[in-house]
């Protein structure tokens, strides 16, 4: 139509070029709507949906086996159903759309051996016919046996005839021998391979092979030629020493015989056996196993073996056989006392296990009276249970295992309506405790009165606390005498003698026992430990661990813990009841990236307390420290900052301060001190001159003791003192000893000791002196390779597992590394060996056990990867061995691993 319009118009340039343009133009209309109506023409694949998740495209099996069949590729393939390459190459994959001309190799499966084609080794060994000992020669030693464990006890037992030839057709029996090589009979269902390896008994004993007595056969030894056996003769005879000794014995009848006792266990051999048997060996059994009164046997049996070979039996000289008789008679000398000492031992076995045995009865009778008394005494409280008042405080009952209850009371109710709601459970004792570690209270459920004579007036908690054994005998004896009078103490004394004290008399002495001494040490039997648990869980109780604030965060420096501690707990928005959290700062100042859930905590409380330890505001030995006097420190207030931080230390961290000297406690309770000794003193100057005034032995030496050491015990105030006698100088040493140690440190004191009353710490201290003191002074019990052993707890895999295997020979090797390293073994260096203190502190992040324990259970898990060191979560307290093939390559790195790891991460 364009080109009709344009006929008869004359062309020109400009009109020419239009025209070009026109047609392109319509050329490229043209070709858009062709490819528009050939991809509307394409073949689109259907969507199918099931209601459950997106649609998918319905592409069936034949389409696939078609296209594929016709040689397209999968991309191919993609274009033809207008879907992505990936949509075909994952339906190829499935195995509903394979092609089955090319179907998927079968998997190859591990076959399993058959368990009735294992084979065993049996260990088996014979003892000689007519002797309860097993042979020792290497001829007929163990022998190691390899059979089939389905083997039939026909082709078992001919096995053994195999092994063993002089059993010939006769029946035998399978014995054992036990550590004093006794001969054992064993008790089997069958001779067969597989009932030897069920059978407990063995152990690691061999199997011994046995002719059965009835088969045995019996001989008489004559001069001339064997005689049979009668019912009434022995089946061994010999003739008489007397007459095989004398020159000429022809006027003995020949015919005489003599029984011959054998000593168990050493029996001639017999006549078919020696015949059996190689020449060689029968002489030297014969030899080794004749055990006789004399030696007459012993020539009889070389005369018969002679005649056996078919030689001429040589006729031994008169000082041959006296020799022999000789030798044979301390033989059996020596093994008379054997069999006596052996005996003996066996009596006193007997003895021990009869012993053994009746004191298991009596405690365990002792133990069905002691619970029938506390069912009847847990059905009394059940009986005199009153209702909860609708008023009243509330008390809250706290338990050993963790549980707690509460319930209201009134103050004029009475005591016991309290001990029986508090005893109302199924693992209550007889009598038990209830007690408040804060306010030093202590109450026993046998106490009588009201809840307001007992100052129960408020809202508190109680912990109770269960008695066992003979606990509860002493306590219930206790409250028995207090509520006795004086004069009928004195017939209850002998009861408790038995009870406490074991004494061998209980009527001795019975006299000079007064009543505060009896009660005093009644009072001795508490648990000091638990007590003071029980004091340390209450004053944790007190931080509030959900409310976790940034003013509490410790940026800590492993070079400078002090001075982290320092900016941390100098903050003015610090707040010690909450929780701490600890970032620890590489030598990058990078966070190390553990997360403080109590194992950054515990570590940096360890490492500050250590650091306190070494200040130079202490002064002694390492764990028997004492004030330091600084008067700068003073003015600055930094004994106050240093009580706060060990208490800081005691209750977020779980780290007691092992250091404080006996003296030094006792300034921080408030109690009197003992005399000074001289080496507490850490001046060595004025220290020599107190020694010097001490020792002088005459007046004149006092004084001219004294005068040198005028300038220091003026400023002391004690030179005014009046030195007249010899017993003076003991004044003088100790008024000028106990200042310089006490007087002249009340400043500071008073400071350190206000810095102990964060969390409440110094009050529970001085209300409880004689339980919190094992925390602050030096521990007796070092930490132990057993402690560690006790305190971690292996998780393996699963039973029957190849990783359980490796697993229980690591945890095996990682006892033995613990013990090599409390021995001192683990050496490091010339100057340095591992300590258990550094692998404890790896694992959690403390170098001693917590007071409280850890808050999660100490767990072992397993590495089964490439990384061969150690590696530990101190916040779970999870410590993760690697898996070596020797115990050699274990113990190397996990030293390296422990000592190389100085940082989180760093394993």
């Amino acid at each position: 139509m364009v080109l009709l319009s344009l006929r008869g118009v004359p062309f020109g340039t400009a009109s020419l070029q239009e025209l070009i343009g026109l047609l392109s133009a319509f050329i490229q209309v043209l070709r858009d709507q062709a490819s528009n109506q050939e991809r509307l023409s394409g073949y689109q694949v259907p969507f199918i949906h099931d209601g459950k998740g997106p649609p998918s495209y319905d592409i069936t099996r034949a389409q696939l086996e078609l296209l594929v069949g016709s040689g397209f590729t999968s991309r191919q393939i993609a274009e033809i159903l207008g879907v992505s390459q990936s949509t075909v190459r994952r339906r190829l994959r499935l195995r509903e759309f394979r092609n089955e001309t090319n179907p998927r190799p079968p998997r190859r499966r591990r076959r399993r051996p058959n368990p009735a084609a294992r084979t065993i080794r049996v260990r088996l060994g014979f003892i000689e016919e007519g002797t309860n000992r097993p042979v020792a020669r290497e001829s007929q030693g163990i022998v190691n046996l390899y059979v089939p464990l389905d083997q039939t006890e026909e082709e078992f037992v001919s096995e053994i005839r195999r092994v063993f030839p002089m059993l010939g057709d006769r029946t035998f029996e399978l014995c054992r021998m036990d550590a004093h090589h006794n001969i054992i009979i064993l008790n089997l269902p069958g001779i067969t391979p597989r009932d030897i390896k069920e059978c407990l008994e063995l152990n690691r004993s061999a199997v011994y092979v046995r002719i059965k007595g009835e088969d045995q056969p019996t001989f008489s030894v004559h001069n001339q030629a064997p005689s049979p056996v009668t019912p009434n003769s022995s089946p061994f005879t010999r003739p008489r020493l007397s007459d095989s000794l004398l020159p000429d014995n022809s006027h003995v009848p020949p015919t005489e015989e003599r029984h011959v006792y054998l000593s168990p266990g050493r029996i001639p051999l017999s006549t078919a056996q020696q015949i059996r048997n190689s020449s060689s060996r029968l002489s030297s059994q014969v030899h080794n196993d004749v055990s006789c009164e004399d030696s007459d046997c012993v020539f009889v049996e070389e005369t018969r073996l002679a005649e056996a070979r078919g030689q001429n039996p040589e006729v031994p000289s008169f000082e041959q056989r006296v020799e022999t008789v000789e030798q044979t008679r301390t033989l059996r000398r020596s093994q008379d006392i054997e069999y006596l000492e052996a005996l003996n031992r066996d009596q006193q076995r007997d003895q021990e296990r009869a012993t053994q045995r009746l004191s298991l009865e009596c405690s365990e009778e002792a133990a069905q009276l002691m619970e029938e008394r506390r069912l009847n005494a847990l059905l009394e409280r059940r009986s005199r249970l009153c209702p909860e008042p609708l008023d009243g405080f509330r008390i809250q009952l706290k338990y050993c295992d963790g549980s707690m209850k509460s319930r209201r009371f009134l103050p004029t109710q009475s005591l016991q309506n309290l001990m029986d709601y508090a005893g109302n459970d199924d693992s209550a004792s007889e009598i038990f405790w209830l007690s408040m570690p804060s306010a030093g209270t202590r109450l026993s459920s046998t106490m009588t009165g009201t809840l307001e004579e007992h100052n129960f007036t408020t809202p508190c908690t109680l912990f109770v606390q269960w008695l066992e054994g003979e606990e509860v005998e002493f306590t219930s004896t206790r409250f028995r005498l207090c509520s006795l009078k004086i004069t009928e103490i004195i017939h209850c004394l002998n009861y408790i003698q038995q009870i406490r004290f074991n004494s061998p008399n209980p009527e001795s002495n019975i006299d000079e026992w007064p009543e505060e001494d009896l009660i005093g040490q009644i009072d001795s039997s508490v648990n000091t430990k638990q007590r003071a648990i029980e004091i340390l869980t209450e004053l944790t109780n007190k931080i509030n661990l959900e409310d976790r604030h940034t003013s509490n965060m410790i940026n800590a420096c492993r070079d400078d813990i002090y001075g982290s501690a320092k900016r941390a707990f100098t903050r003015r928005l610090f707040d010690p009841y909450k929780p701490l959290g600890v970032v620890f700062m590489d030598l990058g100042n990078n966070a190390e990236g553990a997360v403080d859930d109590g194992g950054p905590t515990r570590e940096f409380c360890c490492l500050l307390m250590k650091d306190i330890q070494n200040r130079c505001l202490f002064e002694g030995p390492d764990h028997s420290k004492l004030l330091a006097l600084d008067s700068h420190a003073i003015s600055k207030g930094d004994y106050k900052l240093l009580g706060k931080m060990i208490s800081i230390c005691l209750i977020h961290g779980g780290v007691a301060p092992h250091f404080f000297a006996p003296r030094l406690f006792s300034l921080v309770v408030g109690e009197a001190t003992e005399d000074v000794d001289l080496t507490e003193i850490v001046d060595e100057v004025f220290r020599s001159q107190l020694q010097k005034i001490q020792d002088a032995i005459t007046i004149e030496e006092t004084r001219e003791a004294l005068e040198e050491a005028s300038n220091s015990l003026s400023l002391l105030g004690s030179l005014n003192i009046q030195c007249r006698t010899l017993e003076d100088r003991e004044i003088v040493v100790q008024c000028a000893a106990k200042f310089y140690l006490e007087g002249r440190l009340n400043a500071a004191m008073e400071q350190f000791v206000d810095g102990l009353g964060c969390l409440g710490l110094h009050a529970a201290i001085k209300a409880n002196p004689k339980h919190i003191r094992y925390l602050f002074l030096a521990k007796e019990d070092p930490l132990t390779a057993q402690d560690l052993i006790d305190v971690f707890s292996p998780h393996f895999a699963e039973e029957g597992s190849n990783h359980r295997r490796s697993e229980i020979r690591t945890y095996a090797w990682f006892r033995d590394f613990l013990l090599d390293v409390e021995g001192g073994e683990m050496q490091v260096d010339q100057s340095k060996c591992l300590t258990l203190q550094e692998v404890l502190a790896f694992a959690s992040g403390l170098e001693e056990l917590p007071p409280l324990g850890f808050k999660n259970q100490p767990i072992i898990e397993f590495i089964h990867t490439d990384r061969k060191f150690p590696e530990a979560n101190t916040c779970d307290v999870v410590l993760r061995l690697p898996v070596h093939r020797s115990y050699e390559e274990f113990s190397n790195h996990m030293c390296s691993g422990i000592l190389q790891a100085t940082e989180f991460g760093m394993a």
